[in-house]
């Protein structure tokens, strides 16, 4: 069930950090006990619906799953999923090399250096015809699915009709970021479990046993930005998203007048030769602000603030008559131009600038 032999080892669409290599999961106590219960029964659901934000460990879970399922003799013997045992199996899985488990997500092209946008129907169909076979070694064949969100419809009508007639000893794990996007005929046919996201101190957990030479205040500010996702806590340990965060807060300072020429720098660091991820990483940070300025606006919670002089900003900011649906719309606009700018490959630097012009008229409206 693998992909054909390749000369050179692909890149990751999960980075450097894919979650077949997790070993224990942090968090999480109460599906990895709902899911053993069930395994534990007389009769195991054949498809799963995981669901929950982006980012915080529902992957890992369902490779914890099948690292269990492919390595026991029988489901009902399996006492916990976490901390993974060393088994040739779970070796197996690592390496992307086990023949009954398929892993089913975004698919990257070589000739043009990037992952596509979606999950084809193409590669659903082809998943469907690698279950029409039997087993390699007689026991489960699991399907992971990361994600559905990414599914074309074509793709989700196909994967309909498989988890409809499932083949005997399958299990599908259903990765889903937004749970009230999918249909409803999947869900009715899915065991549906909840994952919550992580607090402050399991990401900074998560971030010292994966980095052990970040800063302890740079790992404390990862993770308090990630809300509750240990995937963007990484990244943003990883990638200098503490020194991205404070160069941006600079910029915004000026509000509602910008520094141009500080903005331009700013905007310039996204260009072609830009390290992968790091506009898609501006792009959250950005967009995590405004989120906030605008709660605290429309809720009057307090603002909490990352560095010095951030809270005396947005204070001068959300006081007063704030463009409260401007501004929402400008962070809605960011949300849905992040994945079109990279797809499409636009000018990353004029999008930014662009965002933040709205944003000083925004503000320039309010302090009129």
């Amino acid at each position: 069930m693998s992909q054909a032999e390749i000369t050179e080892p692909l890149p990751d669409v999960d980075g450097d950090h894919p979650p077949r290599y997790t070993r224990a999961l942090i968090g999480h106590e109460r599906a990895q006990s709902d899911f053993l219960d069930a395994l534990q029964g007389n009769r195991l659901p054949h498809a799963w619906l995981l669901s929950g934000p982006e980012g915080i460990g529902k992957a890992s879970f369902a490779y914890m799953v099948a690292r269990a399922l492919l390595s026991s003799e029988s489901p009902q013997a399996i006492q916990s999923l976490s901390p993974v045992s060393d088994t040739p199996e779970a070796r197996l899985i690592e390496n992307s090399v086990h023949p009954d488990l398929y892993v089913l997500n975004r698919r990257y092209n070589v000739k043009t250096e990037k992952f596509r946008g979606d999950i084809s129907v193409e590669d659903t169909r082809e998943m469907k015809r690698a279950f029409g076979l039997s087993a390699s070694r007689g026991g489960w064949r699991i399907a992971i699915i990361d994600s559905i969100d990414e599914m074309n419809k074509s793709g989700v009508n196909a994967l309909l009709k498989l988890i409809e007639e499932p083949p005997e000893k399958c299990l599908f794990l259903i990765v889903c970021h937004n749970p009230g996007r999918v249909l409803d005929t999947i869900r009715s046919r899915c065991r549906q479990l909840a994952f919550g996201a992580l607090n402050e101190g399991e990401l900074q957990q998560i971030i010292s046993g994966r980095l052990d030479t970040v800063d302890e205040n740079e790992a404390a500010a990862a993770a308090f930005l990630a809300e509750g996702s240990a995937g963007r806590a990484l990244m943003l340990a990883e990638m200098g998203g503490f020194d991205l965060y404070r160069d941006m807060v600079g910029v915004l300072e000026g509000l509602p007048q910008l520094d141009i020429e500080a903005l331009h720098g700013l905007a310039g660091r996204f260009g072609a030769r830009s390290e992968p991820g790091s506009f898609r990483l501006f792009c959250y940070l950005f967009s995590g602000w405004l989120h906030r300025v605008v709660r605290a606006a429309s809720t009057g919670q307090e603002f909490q603030p990352v560095f010095q002089g951030e809270a005396e900003l947005v204070h001068r900011l959300v006081s007063g008559d704030l463009p409260l649906e401007s501004a929402l719309s400008l962070w809605e606009k960011v949300q849905h131009q992040v994945r079109q700018v990279e797809g499409l490959n636009l000018d990353k630097k004029q999008a930014i600038m662009e965002w933040f012009a709205s944003l000083a008229d925004i503000t320039q409206t309010k302090s009129a």
